[in-house]
């Protein structure tokens, strides 16, 4: 039999406030409205007690005073539009001071107070909800994080309809007030979302900034479209979303990880064949790295499948037996036909007729581990992945302040296959991140420390919502990496069981332990979940009351003593009840009961205007063995200058320029020469400059010392070239200031 409700004791009604009368009163006097009646009373006091007036003054004075001299903490940080010090952020240092002119000396420790930071707003302090405890005087003061805390990451775990997606927007919101970028990933792939991202994007003129990536189909048969359109039955429809290629502008050794990222998690025999394909795979990108940067051809996800077949894939080895390739490109191509794909014959490159059925088998097997992803990101998102030159690069959208919204459609795809489409966004993020940790140790602090690009006064956001469909390996890096590199990572998920079923089960306790800042929303699970918030928000020490006693009438009256207990600072209970929006931010060792920040629709949905999805033309890379075809000239002026030069190369004579001996130039190409020739390390402009210049004046002093003056060139000659005739017949008159 369950029991009466109404004999349920309210946490607030056994609790006991063991605080002093003087304190808690002083508590009380100085909250604004109470103090607003204090002074209304000492006002009344002095007309009905005028002869008192010096005291009342002397008195109001006092309590004026005390008042202005509390010390104003915010529950969090301070925000930085306020200015002044934030008595949350200090940082302690030792200080030594002298006594008797240094013959005494005394070491004490210094709390130094920072100023007021805050950037990311995320809502309010509210009033827990439970019975009989009275509001705080702290109610609605804002919740801020600084930078430094932002680099922290947050976690944010909260059952369906807790207020995930609101709150998660609010933080996008303050991403787009610091004029930086956010990079959001949805794991339900919700249309509402995407709207309202790109309205708040247009709000703020910041709709150019605005990139979608899109994996909605809406289950709709590309074929019955593409019938549709060869018949006329409708216009075209455009793609719903952006373009990407992650292949295009990247590292051999990067596409190599970004590929090995997309392979299952295997063991045995299953992940020799993977490391085979792997090898496999690299002599393959690396080959086709090198033909990239020859401006033979771009590098997408159709390239790659094309040449993995193997008669595409012999003619790389068959060029490098020919010298066409360099070795550095050449040899993993040569390792892989000659040692690692058994029966290939190289004296049979050519002929493929003639190969052994074991050759295609073995290469099919190394091949297939690449098929099913690949063919999905072809047939299935051609829209996306088949554009050479893509709309979206993570480079830019990270180092650039993007805007950008990934939209994961779990219910669409196998577990597997939206676990591959998270995963190449979060690898390429990854990757990205690598590529700016920097490799310079040798320069001075300009040269290594301050020429990061993500060296920015505020984080880039990056929103990982529902991260357990698409937890990759590799993100608890992330976590790791993210705050030296400025980006401030958020993870929210239904429940920490997601994060275990997933290949990176083994990374989800790292990745949880370098998030310092945990929200928790309303919350069901009572297992992993709970269990984790519960040790995160610690325990502390409560009075409470020991029981009841009954009076001689019969009632119930509470006893006098009070016992103190240790108990959680978050409850399952509590959390079970919170609102929509609402629930506990675990903030170092504080717990604090908070309300989220909540945009209005009418702020986030536009009704007025249409979301646009940013398009951009296909331009190809420009070439300089291009550009005599494509530049134009300028200027029609000078004619003569260009015919005399013309006529010069004509008949391959060199043109006669007066001879000069100037030992201050010769010695100036002297030291650039040698500053060309080192090779340990680069020479910086700043120091290639001093050097020239010092070459320079010790040169003039030289030939001052030798009595040289500042004419240095040989007198013309006498008898001046004749007229030249051109292939055509033209005359080309030679310009007299020709040796000028």
């Amino acid at each position: 039999m369950s029991l009466d409700s109404q004999h349920e004791i309210k946490p607030g009604r056994i609790s006991r406030d063991v605080r002093s009368s003087w304190t808690r009163f002083n508590v009380a006097l100085y909250r604004p409205n109470n103090f607003k009646l204090a002074l209304l009373a000492i006002a009344g006091l002095l007309f009905y007690q005028p002869v008192l007036w010096p005291v009342w003054i002397l008195f109001l004075s006092m309590l004026i005073m005390a008042f202005k001299d509390q010390k104003f903490r915010m529950p969090i940080r301070m925000p930085k539009d306020i200015g002044g010090l934030d008595r949350t952020d200090y940082y302690e240092e030792l200080v030594e001071e002298n006594f008797l002119w240094g013959l005494l000396t005394k070491s004490r420790l210094f709390r130094r107070l920072l100023a007021a930071g805050g950037i990311m707003y995320l809502g309010f302090l509210r009033t827990p909800n439970t019975d009989g405890i009275a509001a705080s005087a702290d109610e609605g003061r804002e919740l801020w994080l600084n930078n430094s805390d932002c680099r922290t990451h947050l976690f944010l775990p909260g059952t369906t309809g807790s207020g995930k997606s609101e709150t998660l927007m609010g933080m996008y919101y303050n991403a787009i007030c610091w004029g930086t970028g956010a990079s959001y990933g949805d794991g339900k792939a919700d249309s509402n979302l995407a709207f309202c991202l790109w309205s708040l994007a247009r709000r703020h003129g910041r709709e150019d900034d605005f990139l979608i990536l899109n994996y909605l189909t809406g289950g709709m048969d590309p074929f019955e479209h593409m019938v549709a359109r060869e018949s006329g039955l409708h216009a075209m429809n455009q793609p719903q979303s952006n373009s990407m290629n992650p292949f295009g502008d990247a590292a051999a050794d990067f596409l190599l990880q970004l590929m090995a990222s997309l392979l299952p998690v295997a063991s045995g025999d299953g992940a020799q064949w993977q490391q085979k394909a792997l090898n496999m795979i690299d002599a393959l990108l690396r080959t086709l790295c090198y033909k990239r940067a020859k401006g033979e051809l771009e590098i997408s996800i159709g390239v790659i499948r094309h040449y993995l077949a193997l008669q595409n894939l012999v003619q790389f080895y068959i060029e490098g037996q020919q010298g066409l390739i360099p070795e550095l490109a050449y040899l993993p191509i040569k390792a892989y036909f000659e040692t690692g794909l058994p029966g290939f014959n190289p004296q049979l490159a050519g002929d493929p007729s003639k190969w052994d059925a074991e050759v295609f088998n073995q290469h099919g097997y190394l091949t297939g581990q690449f098929a099913r992803t690949l063919s999905m990101m072809m047939d299935t998102y051609g829209h996306i992945f088949a554009d050479k030159f893509p709309e979206i690069d993570m480079l830019d959208v990270l180092l650039n302040d993007r805007l950008i919204a990934v939209m994961i459609p779990t219910l669409e795809k196998s577990a597997s296959e939206a676990a591959s489409l998270g995963k190449l966004y979060i690898s390429s993020i990854r990757l990205m991140m690598a590529q700016n940790l920097g490799y310079r140790l040798e320069g001075t602090r300009a040269d290594v420390l301050d020429t990061k690009a993500t060296n920015a006064p505020n984080p880039y956001l990056i929103i990982s919502d529902e991260l357990a469909y698409y937890f990759a390996a590799g993100i608890a890096v992330m976590f790791a990496q993210a705050r030296s590199l400025g980006f401030m990572m958020v993870a929210a998920v239904q429940d920490i069981q997601g994060l275990k079923r997933g290949e990176a089960a083994d990374e989800a306790p790292s990745m949880l332990a370098n998030t310092k800042v945990k929200w928790v929303l309303a919350l069901e699970d009572p297992e992993d979940t709970y269990d984790y918030i519960r040790k995160a928000g610690g325990e502390a020490y409560y009075s409470v009351l020991t029981g009841y006693d009954q009076n001689d009438g019969g009632a119930y009256q509470a006893q006098g003593a009070a016992n103190i207990e240790r108990r959680n600072k978050i409850e399952l209970g509590e959390l079970k009840k919170l609102q929509a929006g609402e629930g506990m931010l675990i903030f170092k060792d504080a717990v604090i009961p908070a309300s989220s920040f909540y945009i209005p629709d009418d702020h986030k949905k536009t009704s007025k205007l249409s979301a646009r999805i940013n398009r951009f033309l296909q331009v190809e890379r420009p070439e300089f063995s291009r550009l005599p075809q494509s530049a134009e000239r300028i200027s029609k002026q000078d004619t003569h200058s260009v015919d005399y030069i013309a006529a010069q190369l004509r008949r391959v004579e060199k043109p006669y320029y007066p001879a000069l001996e100037d030992p201050i130039l010769d010695q100036v190409v002297a030291t650039a020469r040698h500053l060309d020739s080192i090779q340990r390390f680069d020479v910086p402009a700043e120091q290639r400059g001093i050097a020239l210049f010092q070459a320079a004046r010790k040169a003039l002093h030289a030939a001052e010392a030798q009595g040289l003056t500042g004419y240095f060139h040989q007198p013309k000659p006498d008898l001046e070239p004749e007229e030249m005739l051109g292939d055509d017949g033209e005359d080309f008159e030679i310009p007299e200031d020709a040796y000028d």
